[in-house]
């Protein structure tokens, strides 16, 4: 009986081991983050990432056999999506751990947001009561995909790279309020310290779109 309860001790440890490796890779890891956005094809994720799109492909498929992301197929495209919100909630819960338990991580953010100049990043309570007020005008910097698929109540979509053409329709009287992906993502940093130097009141909000919507239905 022992044995029988070594080898099954060892077989059910197999099985959660081949998700732990999945997820040790940095690639695949930015597939997962950008996946919690919505659904993407292989072609977007591989520009987004900045690899070919062979690399992407056979990086999704070790996601697709460790079962975190499965194919939804169309007319005349295939579209790669998560499993699941847990495998959401998995990636945030991941990069809280890595916040707290590795200070190295900490010391990157800290020294970034120095290089950038970025203001101190909003709480999820403290950008729900200035929605509240209606004293903030709130920025997607996600492409518009992104954005189409889910978003703050209230934002207006201008992706981090058609900023510089849009500075001119944004309000004078209100604090700007810029987010992107989440709390791994630079965009709304750099863009804080853009709108700073272009005159703006501004502040961002570093969590995910997921997390937000996690906290409010709550």
């Amino acid at each position: 009986m022992e044995e029988q309860i070594l080898q099954y001790r060892d077989a059910v440890y197999e099985q959660v081991v081949k998700v732990g490796k999945s997820l040790g890779n940095v690639t695949r890891l930015r597939i997962l983050d950008l996946l919690v956005q919505g659904p993407k094809t292989v072609e977007n994720l591989a520009n987004t990432i900045g690899l070919s799109v062979a690399t992407t492909s056979r990086n999704l498929q070790i996601l697709k056999k460790a079962r975190l992301v499965e194919i939804e197929r169309h007319k005349n495209f295939v579209t790669y999506r998560l499993t699941s919100d847990q495998i959401k909630q998995l990636i945030s819960l991941l990069v809280t751990v890595a916040e707290q338990s590795q200070p190295e991580l900490a010391a990157i953010q800290t020294t970034f947001k120095q290089q950038t100049g970025s203001p101190q990043a909003l709480t999820i309570s403290a950008l729900k009561a200035k929605l509240t007020a209606e004293s903030t005008y709130l920025v997607d910097l996600r492409p518009n995909d992104e954005y189409e698929t889910q978003h703050l109540p209230g934002a207006h979509n201008i992706p981090y790279d058609e900023l510089p053409q849009h500075l001119a329709e944004l309000p004078q009287d209100k604090e700007i309020v810029v987010y992107c992906r989440g709390r791994l993502c630079a965009y709304a940093n750099v863009a804080s310290q853009a709108l700073h130097d272009a005159g703006f009141k501004v502040a961002t909000f570093n969590q995910s779109v997921w997390e937000w919507n996690q906290l409010m239905s709550s």
